[in-house]
């Protein structure tokens, strides 16, 4: 009797432990589940689309020069971006071997992106016609700051970078930092009540710009006025000739230079100094300022870019 109690008791002691194990074994998995968990940031793309991303990607590519501009800044190490040509001294860091060429900013090298096998890619504008061909290989996201709209636009894209790597207090001060400039430096134009123009050189040509282009931030953000609102609305300008300054006297023409960049072309220094931009009043007044055309024509919108953007302004109209 005695052994067919301890028999009893022998299976119920089994059950029991049994049914413990697979609970503690359901549990366990239940936990590592939820500790594989990949946890998600929504960002919003230069399309207004809101984009869901893994947060904190290891391995980064960037194309956008101003997005690797705001990286560096926020102290996020990027795995490659486009080195063919000279980069921009910003991102003279970037010259370093450790950091991958993956071709140009008009020209990418998809095999050697590939062969990085990236977490994520950011691109910009000059690449947004191939963002198909860049999903094929990661996941990618076109960032970029709309210059219509720069500030806003621009604080967008460092709050939602700020937030994908888990620097949010980076992001908030440097916004914080750069607003503070550009409230004072509107401050000052607006009490001045100065006009401005913005024009692009290229090839020995001029193209004029207006609020709604990609240096809308002279106009919109930092409060230069306009003196001719018929100009065209063109991500290329309007193309006019040097009399146009003469019937349209702003107290500013400030110049970005292609040619500068690509190579291509006189000096806009060299073009503009002829006797029809010598008789303006702008030119007599020494107020045609030449901008850093390497950041205003390939990398507006970074956090240290933005920076010299509104310093040289400052400079100009002390």
């Amino acid at each position: 009797m005695n052994k067919k109690i301890a028999a009893i008791i022998s299976v119920i002691l089994i059950a029991i432990i049994g049914v413990f194990s697979i609970g503690m074994k359901k549990e366990n998995n239940t936990a590592k589940n939820e500790g594989n968990k990949v946890e998600t940031v929504t960002v919003t793309d230069a399309n207004g689309e809101k984009v869901e991303l893994n947060k904190n990607p290891k391995k980064v590519v960037v194309f956008d020069y101003g997005v690797a501009d705001i990286l560096k800044n926020l102290g996020v190490e990027i795995t490659g971006l486009p080195k063919d040509g000279k980069l921009p001294e910003i991102l003279s860091v970037y010259q370093d071997d450790k950091y991958a060429n993956v071709g140009s900013l008009k020209e990418t090298n998809f095999e050697a992106i590939e062969a990085l096998n990236p977490d994520l890619i950011i691109i910009g504008g000059r690449q947004a016609e191939d963002i198909d061909s860049f999903k094929e290989i990661a996941p990618t996201v076109y960032l970029a700051t709309d210059g219509q709209n720069y500030m806003n636009s621009f604080s967008q894209v460092v709050t939602d970078l700020g937030n994908l790597f888990d620097k949010q207090d980076e992001a908030k001060k440097a916004l914080n930092e750069i607003n503070e400039k550009v409230a004072d430096l509107k401050k000052t134009i607006e009490e001045k009540d100065l006009s401005a123009s913005v024009v692009m050189a290229n090839e020995g040509g001029i193209s004029l710009f207006s609020q709604a282009s990609r240096y809308g931030i002279i106009y919109s953000d930092l409060g230069f006025k306009q003196v001719d609102n018929n100009i065209d609305e063109s991500t290329h300008g309007q193309q006019i000739t040097f009399e146009y300054f003469l019937k349209h006297n702003s107290d500013y023409v400030f110049v970005v230079d292609r040619g500068a960049v690509t190579g291509k072309g006189e000096s806009a220094k060299a073009l503009f100094d002829n006797e029809v931009m010598n008789k303006t009043e702008v030119a007599k007044n020494g107020n045609v300022v030449y901008l850093d055309s390497v950041v205003w024509y390939t990398m507006t919108g970074g956090i240290e870019s933005t920076k010299v953007m509104i310093d040289e302004i400052a400079d100009a109209i002390k």
